[in-house]
């Protein structure tokens, strides 16, 4: 045990001399630096959003081609009996008159199915009771006829109608970046992108020269004169059934017995005769343009700003820009005939255009702290022009949408970052 002891002591001595000696070789600690005496880092702002609105002229477009407005009923063959023949003023269709079916007997024949008397269509007579009328200048009475029209209309003005889109106001957004100062002067520039949006629209309306086509179709009334129109065939009345003393006959029920008879009047079931006449006159057609769409404005340049006061700064900034273009191009053609309603044939196209420009920017503006404010200024643009065509079936239009010089104004607010 007593050696034990002397071996623990000694063992304990080296491990304490070795201790030692390893805390003299690592030296003092570390000290922590001290940083109270550095500046203290501030940042500046380099980045600049520009939120707002530009007001600027609006397109200048151009109008002109030709169309024509078709007959919107089809009167059927020239000759042809019992067809449904359709007009402006009015129609004639197959005979719808009947005849009860006899046996041979003479009794009429009585459906089991329905427990009513079975009819069948007359004997062709070369007659229809089944047309209608509008208006009584369809009738001649000396000749005994009525007439039935079809209109159509081909327009051949070549004139080229001026409109310019009302100016308008869109949004504006536009990020810059402080790039430093000119010479070292207190002018600065940054390099600036922007995107606005605004709108196309423009319309006119005006009465064009056409070639006005009348088909008129005459039907024999054989001698009868209709009722004032309008008149819709066939047609029919009831009146109270009377005794010989001219009393009035009475149900069971005590109401007054009533009787329906036929009062249809007969015309023919084909056209007596054909007539179709044209003439040309400017009033009688007029023509809607519409132009409706919007367009975006891509632009990129430097801007120069120099200081006026500590808050107030002005800046001139000159680019490149890229418009894109989208409108909607309508044409409603619309005549108005002798008799009947309004005529009127629609044809519509899209279309979307790329046109490189250029712009100008003048602005004023005020800081209400270092980091916010707001601007005002005049603002140009020029990004030329493009066709659009409207080709259809009745329409041959073109429109020309021109966005060269163009100018307004734009204000907004304005952010640093």
């Amino acid at each position: 045990m007593k050696h034990f002891r002397l071996a623990f002591v000694a063992i304990v001595t080296v491990l304490g001399l070795v201790h030692a000696q390893e805390e003299e070789r690592r030296g003092p600690p570390v000290e922590i630096p001290d940083f109270s005496n550095l500046d203290e880092y501030i940042y500046e702002p380099k980045s600049t959003v520009r939120f707002g609105f530009r007001y600027i002229s609006g397109a200048k477009t151009s109008f002109s081609g030709q169309g024509r407005i078709p007959a919107p009923e089809n009167p059927g063959a020239a000759s042809g009996a019992n067809l449904a023949r359709v007009y402006h003023d009015g129609s004639v269709q197959p005979d719808g008159r009947t005849v009860a079916r006899l046996d041979s007997g003479g009794n009429p024949i009585i459906d089991p199915q329905t427990n009513t008397a079975v009819f069948d269509p007359i004997a062709p007579d070369g007659r229809t009771n089944t047309w209608n009328y509008t208006d009584a200048s369809q009738l001649s009475q000396l000749l005994g006829y009525a007439a039935f029209h079809s209109y159509s209309a081909e327009v051949i003005d070549s004139a080229v109608r001026q409109k310019d889109s009302a100016s308008g106001a869109g949004m504006d957004i536009a990020v810059s970046r402080d790039m430093g100062k000119l010479f070292g002067s207190r002018i600065t520039w940054n390099l600036t992108g922007g995107l606005s949006i605004n709108d196309i629209s423009a319309n006119t309306n005006e009465r064009v020269r056409a070639t006005l086509t009348t088909g008129t179709d005459y039907y024999s009334l054989f001698g009868q004169l209709p009722p004032d129109p309008p008149y819709s065939s066939p047609s029919s009345a009831t009146s109270n059934v009377v005794d010989a003393g001219g009393n009035p006959v009475l149900n069971d029920d005590g109401t007054a017995r009533t009787a329906t008879s036929d009062t249809s009047v007969l015309i023919g079931n084909e056209p007596a005769g054909r007539l179709t006449t044209s003439l040309t006159d400017d009033v009688s057609v007029s023509n809607r343009w519409k132009v409706k769409g919007a367009y975006y404005t891509f632009r990129v340049g430097p801007t120069v700003w120099v200081p006026i006061t500590t808050r107030l700064r002005a800046s001139l900034s000159v680019g490149a820009a890229l418009v894109y273009a989208g409108t909607n191009y309508t044409v409603t053609q619309t005549f108005e005939p002798a008799l009947g309603a309004e005529i009127s044939d629609t044809s519509s196209s899209d279309v979307s255009k790329l046109l490189p420009g250029y712009y100008a920017d003048a602005t004023l503006q005020f800081d209400l702290t270092e980091r916010a404010g707001f601007y005002a200024g005049a603002v140009f643009q020029s990004a030329g022009s493009y066709t659009q065509n409207l080709d259809t079936a009745n329409a041959h239009y073109s429109t020309k949408i021109d966005l060269a010089n163009q100018n307004g104004v734009r204000a907004g607010l304005s952010i640093r970052f």
